[in-house]
């Protein structure tokens, strides 16, 4: 499989030397093979039963059907992630809320990019180096060769990495936003892991990390909601406006976000990654 991995990375390079119109329809050509042929598989079935799990009464298959071909599409879009110029990232993002980034930083003191496994956030934030911003990404990378590969396709897009699994992540991000630069946070993974709150999700009781408002309240540093969305080969980025969190107001603010997050994923639920793992979907419909 990592031989594979790699060797459709090599083509995927040689591909992205043609010319920008040809190679993303050959990127996409395959992306809709590799979509149709996972929804010929047991994991078109086991997307349906997770949503149906969170969203009982939602049209699980029809949201399944979108949430495998947005997946395909962000599959090779990752893989191809290094290839990546300006000329392509015109065709592929639209991002909304520029002028929010502009605020976040008038602050002086960083600013934690709060966002969730949706649409392909991976690629939605790479407009955002190419403007040159300093861009740092908080994962829990195992040794696993698919990491790896992942990893390097992030890094090759100038993302800095911040391993939890190999340093303090706290105070990796403290220094970072001391010097004004960015740190990525998502909000719906790694919660009992670390501190958290239970609380109303989806009409679920669900564990939520708050090591970003206490990361936020000690830096003080503003914090952008971004939700990243994804239509087949579209993908939109919206950073919705800034937020400073303080003791009086960090209960607001926390509500405020979540809801954000929350109404998205009722309007957009094949958005959501997280219905591709039956561990995490089982464990918010149990509330633990």
């Amino acid at each position: 499989m990592i031989i594979f991995i790699k060797l459709l990375q090599l083509i995927f390079r040689l591909i992205f030397l043609l010319p920008t119109k040809l190679a993303l329809t050959i990127m996409y050509a395959s992306a809709w093979l590799l979509q149709a042929i996972v929804k010929m598989t047991p994991l078109n079935k086991m997307a349906r039963q997770n949503i149906k799990k969170v969203l009982p009464d939602s049209d699980a298959k029809k949201i399944a059907r979108k949430l495998i071909s947005n997946s395909a599409y962000a599959v090779f879009e990752i893989l191809c992630l290094p290839f990546l110029k300006n000329k392509h990232l015109e065709s592929l993002v639209k991002v909304n809320g520029l002028e929010n980034i502009t605020k976040a930083l008038a602050n002086g003191k960083g600013v934690i990019i709060l966002t969730m496994h949706t649409g392909n956030y991976e690629l939605c934030v790479l407009p955002l180096t190419k403007l040159g911003y300093k861009i740092n990404g908080v994962v829990r990378s195992t040794q696993d060769p698919i990491f790896k590969i992942i990893d390097q396709s992030r890094q090759a897009t100038g993302i800095k990495l911040i391993n939890v699994l190999e340093k303090d992540m706290y105070q990796a991000a403290l220094k970072l936003l001391e010097e004004n630069e960015f740190v990525i946070l998502l909000a719906d993974t790694g919660a009992l892991e670390s501190r958290h709150d239970t609380r109303k999700f989806l009409g679920h009781d669900v564990p939520v990390a708050t090591g970003w408002l206490t990361l936020a309240q000690r830096a003080g540093c503003a914090v952008l909601p971004c939700l990243a969305k994804k239509d087949g080969p579209k993908n939109e980025l919206t950073i919705c406006p800034p937020l400073i969190i303080k003791k009086e107001n960090r209960q607001q603010a926390e509500d405020q976000i979540m809801k954000t997050f929350e109404d998205f994923i009722r309007a957009n639920p094949e958005q959501w990654a997280m219905f591709w793992n039956s561990y995490e979907t089982e464990r918010m419909v149990q509330g633990r």
